[in-house]
Formats: structure tokens, sequence, C-alpha cells
């Protein structure tokens, strides 16, 4: 019976060794915030992709990536470049036409091997969103592209509260999901909606997401 748990004492710390050495040194978010004067709302997701998948320097680089698409279309514009600078000011010209300012929720992380799915990233610290809406007193909601598990960019946002002795409860059911909570005097009303990767494409449509992107970012 000593000689099983000796095994499996030193099985499961072979397991976490090797888990440690699949984790790559701590990656400090690129780019942290983009917000155009006067946004209303700020669109918030989890981290960047690994580097190998971007196609430019900003949010959502990865191509694969249903985002840029569905933004383009809530604003009535169509995407012309994909890669460099120019995708880059293509797409800031987007959020400045609807007003939205765009951030994650993970400022330092740790990711396992090369994978880019959210499950596979560890949060070292939490990006300051209380602090963004004190620097941006225009922004009366935001919007989250993911809460499945417990790496999303709403379990995030809960967790990053908890630390400041908040807390908040998203309702439960089909997204989009609607909660608000008080800021300084401020209502901050709080969307959940569905992550515009390629995997949530497979159960929904596209034009369904972008119905569900343009009713959360230009709805009163």
């Amino acid at each position: 019976m000593m000689r099983v748990a000796s095994l499996l004492q030193i099985t499961r710390w072979l397991m976490k060794h090797q888990m440690k050495q699949d984790m790559h040194p701590e990656e400090i978010h690129p780019f942290k915030l983009y917000a155009p004067a006067n946004c209303t709302t700020l669109m918030v997701g989890t981290f960047p992709p690994t580097r190998r998948n971007w196609s430019y320097e900003f949010f959502y680089p990865n191509k694969q990536n249903l985002f840029w698409q569905i933004m383009a279309r809530v604003a009535g514009m169509e995407l012309q470049h994909f890669s460099g600078s120019e995708a880059v000011e293509e797409r800031k010209a987007i959020l400045t036409a609807l007003k939205v300012a765009i951030t994650d929720m993970g400022l330092r992380i740790s990711r396992a091997g090369e994978s880019s799915l959210d499950e596979n990233l560890a949060a070292i610290e939490y990006m300051d969103i209380l602090h963004i809406l004190d620097q941006h007193p225009s922004i009366d909601k935001i919007i989250f592209t993911s809460s499945s598990g417990k790496v999303s960019a709403a379990q995030w946002f809960l967790n990053y509260l908890k630390q400041r002795d908040l807390i908040h409860r998203f309702p439960k059911g089909l997204k989009p999901l609607h909660s608000e909570f008080i800021h300084n005097g401020r209502n901050i009303r709080l969307i959940i909606i569905y992550s515009p990767s390629r995997r949530a494409a497979n159960r929904i449509s596209l034009d369904h997401m972008i119905n569900m992107y343009r009713e959360a970012i230009v709805s009163i």
C-alpha cells in the first residue's frame, strides 16, 4: 500500500513539474487599450493569441477570428486590409465609427505551450477596468466576448472585482446576458455575448452573431 501511494505521489509530482515546464514565461498585454474619443462602449476579451497567429499589431490579430468581420458589418463598412499597418488603421476606424473602446481582461498571463485557446491561459494580473472607466467617463457599457469556463473575459472580470472586495453575479441563461453595476455613481451596463471564435461560429450562424453584436453595441 505504501509503495502504491509513493508511486501516485511521484506521478503527481511529475505531472505538475511537466505542466510548469510547458508554461511559457509570462506575457504582458502588447496593446492594453485603444479608446477613441467620446467612446461609449468598452469591448473586453481575454488575451491576444500566440504571436505566430498574428497578421497585424492590434487586437484580434488572427485572421481566422470573426471579430473584425462582425464589427465591420455592424459599422456598415467592408474590410479591405488584412495585414500590416493598413489593417490596424482600418480597424481603429471601425472602432471610432462605433464609439467602441477595446481591451482584454488579461494584463499579464502565462500560456501553456503555443496554444491560443483561453483554457490554456493563466492570469497573473488583470487589466484595471475600473481605472479605464475613470479615465473615460463617457463609457457607460461593457461588453464581454466570452463567458464559458473558468478562463473567459466575464469570469476574469468577476475575479478582478473580487480582488477589490466587489461582488457581482451575472445572470444565467442564453446570451446575450444583461446586468449592471455602479461605479463612482455611474451606472455601467454589462452585456455578455458570444465569442467571435470559429468554434462559436460552429454553434450559431454568423448573421445571428452579427445581429447580437449590433444590438449590444448600438442599443441605448
